[in-house]
């Protein structure tokens, strides 16, 4: 039911295939999506919170850090309207939401890889040239407004072009959240220029950056006759791993969804389900993050440690208490039975 639909139409449904899906296919991609908002509302909010419960965390790195951390929890909330869709295989929030949707996916894409090359950019300035040219906290947040203004700014088009719709397929009528581009619009320009411009030059800037500093940090390291500088080396190529292992999984987990959502909002070649796959991939990024902070990062594991550990205590200790009150409760209970 619904092929010729698919064939013809030059909409493209995104979540919704109306009754094309195994239903089986439907549970185990709700499952999966349960799963990963559970672990990135977990891992982005602890490091949210370790970067601002101690004061020794608060540096430019890790405002920046939150601010991916962010970006990661904004895509992750769209999990229930993603779900949504996919169990009752319509389009039920209406067509502001509808408009939503895809515009915060890209705008929190376009917000992690800009915040990405702004670490980069950080570390460069860091560590190639003296403090005085280090970055401030003013500038890191004025830096880090400007990359949600531009984030916000280019994917308008895609929300206005996005809209509920609705189709009648072998008598029944379906709802669905679809993109049809405005004639005259340059589809093609339009994307292209996304691409290259954020996403190819954010790419090729993270690149050349992380690069220049491993080559200097690794000469320092070679050239360095004192333990302490020695420590000091290790310590900055540590650095250097850890930010270039998260721009290597976020191009990897996201270059699928850019690269169909492409296809899709423009040629319609592919299907709801391949699309819903790449967003799925996509959403795995939300949650490798704080891994790879935990893993290269001995402060944020600290952070991570101490926080597991408070969430143990108060859980035994609100044990011990309910226990205690119960205890109290039934001693003193029968103590009145006995004295009546």
């Amino acid at each position: 039911m619904g092929k010729e639909f698919f064939e013809n139409t030059s909409v493209f449904t995104f979540l919704s295939e109306f009754d094309q899906v195994w239903p089986g296919q439907i549970v185990i991609e709700v499952i999966i999506l349960v799963i990963i908002m559970i672990a990135a509302f977990t891992g982005n909010i602890m490091v949210i919170v370790a970067v601002y419960r101690r004061k020794k965390m608060r540096n430019v790195t890790n405002f920046f850090i939150s601010n991916l951390a962010v970006a990661d929890l904004l895509f992750a909330s769209w999990i229930p309207f993603i779900a949504a869709t996919r169990i009752t295989r319509d389009w039920i929030f209406g067509n502001e939401i509808c408009k939503l949707v895809t515009f915060m996916q890209f705008l929190s894409g376009i917000c992690s890889i800009l915040t990405m090359m702004l670490i980069s950019i950080e570390r460069y300035t860091c560590i190639m040239y003296s403090p005085n040219r280090k970055m401030t906290v003013k500038i890191s947040l004025f830096c880090i407004v400007l990359v949600w203004i531009l984030s916000a700014c280019f994917p308008i088009p895609v929300a206005f072009a996005q809209s509920k719709m609705s189709t009648t397929i072998k008598g029944a009528t379906y709802t669905f959240c679809g993109i049809e581009w405005p004639r005259g619009f340059h589809i093609d320009a339009y994307l292209a220029s996304m691409g290259v411009l954020f996403f190819l030059i954010p790419l090729l800037v993270i690149t050349m950056n992380y690069y220049k500093i491993y080559r200097l940090v690794k000469r320092s390291s070679t050239a360095a006759c004192q333990h302490r500088s020695e420590s000091s080396s290790r310590k900055q190529i540590r650095l250097v791993k850890m930010f270039a292992a998260i721009v290597c999984v976020f191009v990897i987990m996201w270059l699928p969804f850019f690269v169909l959502s492409f296809l899709a909002v423009n040629y319609n070649q592919i299907t709801s389900s391949q699309f819903t796959v790449t967003i799925i991939i996509a959403l795995l990024n939300t949650c490798q993050n704080p891994i790879i902070y935990g893993y290269f990062n001995l402060k944020f594991r600290k952070e991570f440690k101490d926080m597991c550990k408070c969430c143990t205590e108060d859980v035994c200790t609100n044990g011990r208490r309910l226990t205690y009150t119960v205890q109290t409760g039934i001693t003193m209970s029968n103590q009145g039975t006995s004295q009546t």
